[in-house]
């Protein structure tokens, strides 16, 4: 089965609720690989979670399909033509394995609607060198070792040219997820501010940017152990999957001898007073979650402070935002954007907070209403 086809097979099979917790990594592994599809996938399931019970089906099937005309008059991009597909044969393929086949003719059609992002292309990598995600572009890229990459914006990637020869050591400035091939000879390592992330084989971000006050690594899958960079003396922490550590990059002093594994559970003590791990949701897609939305060209944030969410969205804007009243900071949000330009972003916040703004090229001055 060709990579297309398997993807509208697992996403039937998600939208049935007949996938298992294999065939939901391997969906959002080819999600990943093709963020345009994860819009079509929120909508299919926005429009099959609709309850359909009681004698009048008819009803409910109209029901249905106002719900995905609403759906659709909601979608920000436009085209002259839809095929409209019946509720009712949507609902019953939704409601069997058999969907698969009626899945792959619905994408087709409304492919032509919804339009298309291709995932960021792959760059091989040369013999060392640095690889740049500007500001507002997201890059992948294959280290020799057929490890993958993808750079967040804003974000470079640092390895030298003796790199899957006798070791394998990377060193990052920004964000960025790593799908790293097993080598128990050679360990990849990650040095990234102040702190090095240790692996074998396993799939995991990693955050430090300059202008952060914390780095954070996220681990998915497998195992990776954090330490402090060139402080052999310095905490090591090993995650398990699902969990997030974040430590201040200023206070990474006290000294452990041994590895500590991390606390699984919300509302344990931290490892450190300066380190602190949490679960990150495992109910929920990857391109859901706020360590790894990006990855789907989403920007995910829940409850972020106004002032962290603007350093977010000069990232993936590539602007400077700046505040004329540091009293805005107190306003949190929640929420995404995929495809908003950064006007349509900051007129969606002025839903829930009274601010004004003014851009200036790609300075935008933001002051209260």
């Amino acid at each position: 089965m060709d990579h297309n086809n398997r993807l509208w097979l697992l996403i039937s099979r998600r939208l049935s609720g007949e996938a298992s917790p294999a065939e939901e990594r391997e969906l959002q592994e080819l999600l990943r690989e093709s963020p345009d599809k994860h819009q079509l996938l929120d909508i299919l399931h926005t429009y099959f979670s609709a309850p359909v019970s009681g004698p009048d089906m008819d009803l409910a099937d109209r029901d249905l399909e106002q719900r995905f005309r609403r759906i659709v008059r909601q979608e920000p991009r436009k085209a002259q033509k839809i095929r409209v597909i019946s509720s009712r044969l949507l609902y019953y393929a939704a409601a069997c394995a058999g969907a698969a086949l009626l899945a792959w003719g619905v994408f087709g059609a409304w492919g032509a609607f919804f339009g298309h992002q291709p995932a960021a292309p792959v760059i091989p990598a040369a013999r060392g060198g640095e690889v740049v995600a500007r500001p507002g572009v997201r890059t992948r890229m294959l280290l020799p070792d057929g490890t993958q990459v993808w750079l967040n914006s804003n974000s470079k990637l640092k390895y030298a040219a003796d790199f899957n020869l006798r070791s394998r050591e990377v060193e990052l400035e920004g964000e960025a997820y790593f799908d790293v091939v097993r080598d128990m000879a050679r360990p990849f390592i990650v040095h990234a501010s102040a702190i090095d992330v240790r692996v074998l084989g396993t799939a995991f971000t990693v955050k430090s940017y300059p202008q952060d006050e914390t780095i954070e690594a996220t681990l998915l899958k497998g195992a990776i152990e954090v330490s402090g960079r060139d402080n052999p003396n310095s905490p090591r922490v090993i995650l398990k999957p699902d969990e997030k550590l974040v430590l201040d990059k200023h206070l990474l002093t006290v000294p452990v001898s041994s590895p500590v594994k991390a606390p699984g559970l919300a509302g344990r003590r931290p490892v450190l007073p300066d380190i602190s791990v949490n679960p990150v949701p495992a109910n929920i897609p990857d391109s859901e979650k706020v360590e790894t939305s990006w990855l789907y060209n989403r920007l995910v944030f829940n409850g972020d402070p106004f002032n962290e969410l603007a350093e977010k969205m000069e990232r993936w804007y590539n602007v400077k935002i700046v505040f004329q009243d540091e009293g805005l900071y107190k306003y949190r949000f929640a929420g995404a954007f995929a495809n908003e330009s950064v006007q349509d972003a900051l007129n969606a916040l002025q839903l829930t907070a009274p601010f004004t703004y003014k851009i200036s090229g790609n300075v935008i001055e933001i002051e209260k209403k």
